[in-house]
């Protein structure tokens, strides 16, 4: 129970924390304003100008301190900070200090800091301090002199008026226990809102970029869909059909004549282990069964040992990935392999299978050098590298392909494993 107690309170002491901080930093920006009030009037006169960048910097790294509680406070990540102001600027450098964007947004606010965190700190401190204050008056408003009455949000000198502080102490903490956290939230989003604009581009980004995964991943589906079915029909559905055929003729003969009809069953058991054949490709083709036995550095080695050409494949790097993901790698480095063998007249290859941890996700990325003849290109004839972008892009990967005319070609596509 106190476990859980302790669990549902840790925002709030969380909020308590953050307003309190931002309290201490109300009072550094009220100094900031104070020297700016006092370098002002002599702008006019130009001597003031020689301080200007001092102030702007200092006024950078205040909205950076600002901007960097609000994101760790909103669990986001914690942007970069921003370059030091030069000193030795002209004047019309200095001029145009004052007349950035940034100085703008860093300028309304603070001055929106200073004028609401008020506000925000009696609300969000005095709560907690009157829940506490008022509810302990009736232990001890008794034990104090007459003439030095306890004192809450009024002197307590009876029963009754210590009663009536418990109440409104506790009234005061659950009210607070209430909105401290939407407080203390609404600040730290209000800070990023005026000063990480960015962040709306990033998202607005990443959006687009999980659309496109989504569009991408959905067309690879319905390729890989017409796939099948296309070797469905011209593969395994032609040769069963051979198979019914050839059952059908064994039975019409086999009174007859035995020895024809035992023919047409030999016929029938080849067109079956052809069509067995087939299907067991086609299936390695949707999820290779040497990924499950083997594992993603198993099979990338059973791959390069069949190459035509001599392979080096580096999998220190490599961790386990999703299933998904190391499909996808796999059948990349295939398709990179035959890519080498077949169309580049490689005489050796490098292959470099590794993961990168991060933030927020691991990547996968699988990097294939070739002292080819080069020139290949995405979407080129034959070369299937439009394939492999669109299952990258269905992963939300990205694929990078370096391959001058007369070579060397380095491929490098790179797997998100978060999906």
């Amino acid at each position: 129970m106190s476990s859980v107690s302790f669990t549902r309170a840790r925002p709030r002491w969380r909020a308590i924390a953050y307003i309190a901080v931002e309290a201490g930093w109300w009072l550094v920006g009220l100094f900031y304003l104070c020297a700016a009030l006092a370098v002002a009037p002599f702008l006019l006169l130009f001597v003031g100008w020689y301080a200007v960048p001092t102030l702007v910097d200092w006024l950078d790294q205040l909205a950076g301190n600002g901007r960097e509680r609000a994101a760790r406070f909103a669990r986001s990540p914690v942007p970069e900070r921003m370059t030091r102001v030069p000193h030795q600027l002209s004047f019309l450098h200095r001029v145009a200090l004052v007349r950035t964007p940034e100085f703008t947004r860093n300028a309304t606010w603070a001055l929106a800091h200073l004028i609401v965190m008020p506000v925000i700190i009696v609300v969000g401190l005095g709560l907690p301090i009157i829940a506490v204050n008022s509810s302990l008056v009736p232990l001890y408003w008794w034990g104090l002199p007459a003439n030095d009455p306890a004192i809450t949000l009024f002197p307590v000198t009876s029963w009754p008026l210590a009663i009536l502080s418990s109440a409104i102490g506790v009234a005061a903490g659950l009210v607070g226990w209430l909105i401290l956290p939407t407080l203390a939230r609404r600040t730290a989003g209000s800070t990023l809102a005026m000063l990480w604009p960015d962040r709306v581009h990033d998202m607005q980004e990443r959006i687009e970029s999980l659309s496109r995964s989504r569009a991408a991943a959905l067309d690879a589906h319905s390729n890989e869909l017409r796939r099948i079915e296309r070797e469905l029909h011209d593969g395994a559905q032609n040769r069963l059909v051979g198979v019914v055929m050839m059952i059908g003729l064994a039975q019409r003969t086999l009174k007859d004549d035995p020895e024809k009809a035992a023919s047409f069953l030999v016929q029938a058991q080849d067109a079956a282990s052809d069509a067995l054949t087939g299907l067991r490709e086609m299936v390695h083709d949707i999820y290779p069964p040497v990924l499950d036995e083997l594992g993603l550095s198993g099979a990338a080695s059973t791959l390069t040992s069949r190459s035509g050409v001599p392979t080096a494949l580096d999998v220190s790097g490599l961790q386990r990935a999703p299933a998904a993901v190391e499909s996808a790698a796999y059948f990349v480095l295939a398709e990179a392999l035959t890519n080498a063998a077949k169309y580049a007249d490689a005489s050796w290859v490098s292959v470099t299978l590794s993961t990168v941890s991060g933030t927020p996700e691991d990547v996968l990325i699988v990097e294939v050098d070739d002292d080819g003849h080069g020139g290949a290109t995405i979407g080129g004839s034959g070369s299937g590298l439009a394939g492999v972008a669109r299952r990258a892009e269905a992963l939300g990967g990205t694929l990078t392909l370096s391959s001058p005319i007369g070579g060397p070609t380095h491929l490098k596509v790179e797997l998100p494993c978060g999906f």
